[in-house]
């Protein structure tokens, strides 16, 4: 249980040999390359560099075509159920699988012909788009009984067709009718605060018609159809129905081409893969006929990888492995932890994995994180719930990696949930009676001892991350280091509980007095050593004072654990609460609406409770915990692998 040892590799091969043993590492996956190019070693300035931008940019044109293809068909296909969903999973293929269904797939003519049904579907939508609009436009004016093409045909006459403001209506009109006599005007229809109007001058009268219409903000519009308004607006409802029908033509085409679907999965995955391995090669640097390769390989696994190299090789190559030096920052880290501990890997890795020299903490903080979530909701129903849930999940479901981790997280942390509520007499609320009152602690009675529990466990997290912190400075060589930093808490935070907290749990004047002497003791001790550091007498006074100081985070990080009780005692009477208002409903409602309010509340409740105590309790080890041993900054092992987007591909590779 702790940080995977690291070995460095560097590796000499054929350049014809690349491709293939690139395969082979990729089928590893378990090396994460190093890039040669950014490297600045001597030995290393007379090799070029290695590429293969031509294949990349080929590869990521297919992927993107298959990616079109895969998005529309899934529009279209039919939708599966959630559970189902989980249930069927992706699909599970082994490299040389993958690599025979795709090589004899058709995916390209199958990509044209969804392409080009594609585009007529755009075609459609713009036609549509651009129809609607004439429409929009023409319905104003279809109680227009002459064709445009009569109006157009006029010879003695214009036509002006347009807008003008529904308030100047009877000011436009008598100002037309009193200065062109020979004119007609009639208003077509209303639309909101404008009038839409038709007006026949003579052409004498034109310009003098044009210049009273600008003067009454006229809007001039001109159709370029022959017919009635009528018949021109039937005519595009016509076509738009003929459209409909051949998108539905095409839709239909379209779900019957979802029989291709796990086909461009297939590809899409394989294309992938060999973008990965084309990508890779930008870490080479190489020769006219070697190719050199630098990475990182698990030390376990050393003589595992020189098999995989001598599958393609045979004894054509050169291996150099040397063993990660324990101060080095360079080393990417990979965890390895017990069942019970690598669902919490994630709690670690939110905050920041391990540089390669320091220690793994999630061992270290799961039991406290697995108590205090279990506190934190605290019901045997909930915990029963959880567990009953996440244990059918992985026996049923087909869960990719992140998944499963997921889902063993929680069925770990169902068991103190459920311990929890065994002590609070908690079973989904108050809802067994018998359960309540045969707790061994109280909560709507017992606050001030479950408040103490919670303090107490506080102090113990915060003193066993002092030992840890003890531990790691021993290790190093530093045993001052741990009396200045560690012992001197130890004292001053130990006299200040016995000081402070004797009286109230009844400790003698004796006990209480040594607390006093041990807490000075441990508080001269930090003001003499904090400032050690520092050069000058000021300094080292000033750093003495501020470590000092330092107390009242301490003072902080107690009453912060104080919210083990305010969640743990929040959810169980929320869970009550509901169960009240259940009782509270009249025969027969509270069996008919009761079960169902039952079951969507606490369900409501257990997500609420969950979510706040995975929150909290991972502050809980960030700040209060972390901050006494633990400084993080790793960057995390990259494997040389497929990425299963799609398709679970699983290494079936002998080595």
């Amino acid at each position: 249980m702790a940080i995977v040892k690291m070995s460095k590799f560097t590796l000499f091969a054929f350049e014809s040999q690349k491709d293939a043993l690139l395969d082979n590492l990729h089928k590893f996956e378990n090396i994460q390359f190093i890039n040669l190019q950014e490297s600045t070693g001597e030995h290393l300035q007379s090799l070029l560099k290695d590429s293969e931008n031509e294949k990349v940019s080929f590869l990521e044109g297919e992927q993107a075509k298959i990616k079109f293809a895969i998005d529309l068909l899934i529009k279209y296909s039919e939708k599966e159920g959630a559970i189902k969903s989980l249930v069927k999973g992706k699909s599970l293929l082994n490299y040389e699988e993958l690599e025979t269904l795709a090589k004899k797939s058709n995916y390209s003519e199958n990509y044209k012909r969804l392409k080009e049904k594609e585009n007529n579907l755009l075609q459609m939508k713009n036609e549509k788009t651009k129809i609607t609009s004439e429409i929009e436009v023409l319905t104003p004016w279809i109680s227009l009984d002459a064709t445009f093409s009569d109006l157009k045909s006029l010879k003695s006459t214009v036509f002006l067709m347009g807008s003008i403001p529904k308030v100047i209506k009877e000011t436009f009109r008598e100002k037309l009718e009193s200065e062109i006599p020979y004119s007609y005007l009639e208003v077509i229809s209303e639309v909101k605060d404008e009038i839409n109007v038709i007006a026949l001058v003579h052409k004498d009268y034109e310009d003098k018609a044009e210049d009273i219409f600008k003067n009454h903000n006229f809007n001039a519009i001109n159709f370029k159809y022959d017919g009635i308004p009528a018949l021109v607006i039937k005519t595009f409802n016509k076509r738009l129905e003929e459209i409909s029908n051949e998108e539905k033509g095409i839709y239909v085409d379209i779900k019957n081409d979802c029989i291709y679907l796990e086909d461009f999965k297939i590809v899409y995955e394989y294309l992938s893969n060999k973008h990965i391995k084309a990508l890779a090669c930008k870490n080479f640097l190489k020769t006219e006929s070697v190719v050199a390769i630098e990475g990182w390989v698990p030390s376990g696994l050393t003589k595992d990888l020189e098999k995989t190299i001598k599958l393609i090789t045979k004894d054509n190559f050169y291996l150099d492995l040397i063993e990660a030096p324990k101060e080095s920052d360079e080393v990417p880290i990979l965890l390895k932890n017990n069942s019970v501990v690598e669902p919490f890997e994630s709690i670690t890795s939110m905050y920041s994995l391990p540089k390669y020299s320091e220690l793994d903490p999630t061992p270290l903080l799961t039991p406290f994180y697995m108590v205090f979530f279990g506190m934190m909701v605290a019901d045997i129903g909930y915990g029963i719930l959880m567990f009953s849930v996440m244990a059918f999940a992985l026996k049923k479901f087909n869960l990719n990696e992140g998944q499963r981790k997921f889902a063993r997280f929680f069925l770990v942390l169902s068991v103190p949930t459920t311990v929890a509520g065994v002590i609070y007499g908690s079973f989904f609320g108050d809802l067994i009676g018998f359960i309540s009152n045969h707790s061994l602690l109280n909560p709507s009675k017992d606050l001030m001892t479950i408040l103490i529990i919670s303090i107490v466990m506080g102090a113990f997290q915060i003193y066993f991350g002092l030992a840890v912190k003890a531990y790691i400075l021993i290790k190093a060589r530093k045993p001052m280091d741990a009396v200045y930093d560690v012992l001197t808490w130890y004292l001053a935070l130990t006299g200040a509980f016995l000081l402070i907290g004797g009286a109230q749990v009844g400790l003698s004047p004796l006990v209480i007095n040594i607390g006093k002497w041990v807490m000075i003791a441990g508080m001269v001790g930090l003001l003499l050593t904090q400032g050690r550091e520092s050069k000058g007498l000021g300094g080292k006074i000033g750093g003495g004072i501020y470590g000092l100081y330092g107390i009242t985070s301490y003072i902080g990080d107690l009453v912060s654990y104080s919210r083990l009780m305010a969640l743990g005692l929040a959810g169980g009477f929320i869970a009550s609460a509901f169960n009240s208002i259940i009782r509270m409903l009249p025969t027969p409602y509270n069996i008919l609406l009761g079960v169902f309010i039952f079951v969507g509340a606490q369900l409501f409740n257990l997500f609420l409770s969950s979510l706040g105590a995975y929150v909290h309790s991972a502050r809980l080890q960030y700040v209060e915990y972390f901050s006494k041993f633990y400084k993080g900054g790793g960057r995390a092992f990259k494997a040389f692998k497929p990425k299963n987007q799609y398709i679970n591909v699983k290494n079936k590779m002998k080595i």
